[in-house]
């Protein structure tokens, strides 16, 4: 049985080691000298090779050879998850198989054990503390949603509900940001398109989370943004170094300070205006009440509890917002990306958005986005080639006893599990032709077979599509990023032509950890259209 890395102990051996008060290896007395040099070098064996048992009897993927240090195919991973991943699921994807990886070892499960984990509650089975594990929680901030769900209840109950009456104020922000973002391109004109879909984004963003005028306060974005860049990195630096390593790090770390910095000048900002707003909503009246995640988290909240305090609302905002804004603007990247690798589709979408919009002056509505199904298929199909991570429905066993599935394998406390969405996705037995993009390969289905139509969306979470997870913890803003991504890839394709600076062509997914990256500076030509 092979066994699973236990932090407490090994962090209690190189603890001890690094305090071992370095006069003793010079002693004169020699027989001494050689105990305490070999206990200490004993201990070093231990942090690299000692891994305690947590009853798991699962194979560890990417070990070369029996005696290889953990250290070792913990750096592997680092660098070459994703072939480590996909061996991993060539190998075990009817059983399970685990991962070592710096921070912690993770337990990668098979998709036959979806429905008897989706419906555990969440004191068995944590949704939330899987991502917070898994995306550096002690370290990045992002901790908090663990402590305080009203940010996550407000996104599910109030906004994604609400998408229709917020398709003006979404495209409102949308032309905002192209007139301020985007240079004019009346001729070809270079544009790095990541931080630019990033800013058109994130604008969109808060307009939705914090509403007029605050989101477009230049001082608060650039809190926001900073705090969101800073986080990330921080979460990226984190991963990369032995979890022994880490607290040291966090206080050297130059993103740490800086997303901490960022964060104090956000709420310096946010706090009065959450304060505003209760003053309003006190003294009754007539007043419209702003539509917008802030003002939702202030109605569900009492201002006594710890939940309500506009510290803790505004902190959750900005954490919010960090999540939100970056994985849907690094998804539309891609969107864009295939899109003119691949200009045989160009005609195909436009003429779809320009029946939809029946040659009228372009107006989005939740109908109008609906029907863009050719664009929804092309969107999923580049989110199944280049998913934001290769592991999904990220989960932490919280039951103190551990669960039990059907079939009798028992999964202990503490575990941290989850499931192999771009694998299965490019699994032939599940999906077919998987390493041929096809565009329209979701459109093409949808109208094969009507009754399917919901199952194949770009916001659907299904088994063979898990990149937003499964069940009733699929991500909660799934929704509004298909909104968002639609109406900007939409009017970008209207307006503008594309194409690859001479000699480039549709940079190649990177990876560090199991997080797909592209060179942030890559650049497309854009043009305006006549018309």
């Amino acid at each position: 049985m092979l066994d699973i890395h236990h932090e407490n102990s090994t962090g209690f051996v190189l603890s001890g080691a690094s305090l071992l008060p370095l006069q003793y290896l010079s002693i004169s007395h020699t027989p001494a000298r050689h105990v305490i040099i070999a206990t200490f070098l004993l201990a070093v064996c231990l942090v690299l090779y000692w891994k305690p048992s947590k009853g798991i009897a699962a194979p560890f993927v990417g070990i070369r050879w029996s005696w290889e240090p953990p250290l070792l195919t913990q750096m592997r991973y680092t660098f070459n998850a994703a072939s480590m991943i996909d061996e991993g699921y060539n190998k075990w994807k009817d059983s399970m198989f685990q991962i070592s990886r710096y921070d912690r070892d993770i337990l990668v499960v098979s998709r036959k054990y979806l429905d008897d984990l989706h419906n555990r509650p969440p004191g068995e089975l944590s949704a939330i503390h899987g991502l917070i594990e898994n995306f550096g929680g002690h370290y990045s901030g992002i901790g908090l949603l663990g402590k305080h769900d009203v940010g996550i209840r407000a996104l599910q109950t109030k906004i994604t509900p609400s998408l229709t009456k917020l398709c003006d104020d979404m495209q409102d922000e949308l032309e905002y940001s192209l007139r301020t973002d985007l240079p004019p391109c009346q001729d070809w004109t270079a544009v790095p398109i990541q931080p630019f879909f990033l800013k058109v984004v994130e604008r969109i963003v808060h307009r939705i989370f914090v509403g007029l005028p605050l989101c477009r306060d230049d001082e608060w974005l650039k809190a926001a943004f900073g705090h969101a860049d800073n986080v990330t990195m921080t979460q990226i630096a984190m991963r990369s170094v032995p979890w022994f390593l880490q607290p040291f790090l966090n206080v050297i770390l130059p993103f740490t300070w800086r997303y901490k910095g960022f964060l104090r000048v956000g709420k310096k900002i946010l706090i009065p205006e959450v304060e505003r707003r209760r003053e309003i909503d006190n003294s009754g009246g007539d007043r419209p009440v702003p539509n917008d995640l802030l003002q939702a988290m202030i109605t569900m909240t009492d201002p006594k509890d710890e939940n309500g305090q506009p510290e803790i609302l505004a902190d959750l905002m900005l954490t919010m917002t960090a999540v939100a804004g970056h994985s849907t603007a690094a998804s539309g990247s891609h969107v864009l990306f295939d899109v003119v690798a691949r200009p045989g589709y160009v005609d195909s979408l436009r003429e779809e958005a320009e029946a939809v919009f029946h040659g009228k002056q372009v107006r989005f509505t939740k109908q109008v986005l609906a029907d863009l199904r050719k664009l929804d298929s092309f969107m999923r199909e580049s989110q199944r080639h280049s998913p934001l991570s290769l592991l999904g429905f990220l989960r932490v066993v919280k039951a103190p006893a551990g669960i039990t599935l059907q079939d009798g394998t028992h999964i202990p406390y503490g575990t941290q599990l989850c499931i192999p969405p771009k694998s299965i996705s490019m699994d032939p037995a599940i999906i077919s032709n998987p390493n041929t993009f096809n565009g329209l390969r979701y459109y093409q289905q949808r109208c094969q077979d009507p009754s399917q139509n919901n199952k194949h969306q770009y916001a659907t979470a299904d088994k063979s599509h898990l990149n937003f997870g499964y069940g009733n913890w699929a991500c909660p803003g799934r929704f509004m990023a298909s909104d968002i991504l639609k109406m900007v890839l939409t009017t970008l394709l209207l307006r503008y032509d594309f194409r690859y600076p001479r000699g480039s062509e549709r940079p190649t997914n990177g990876y560090i950890h199991e997080f797909p990256l592209l060179e942030i500076q890559t650049p497309l030509l854009m043009k305006r259209r006549d018309g």
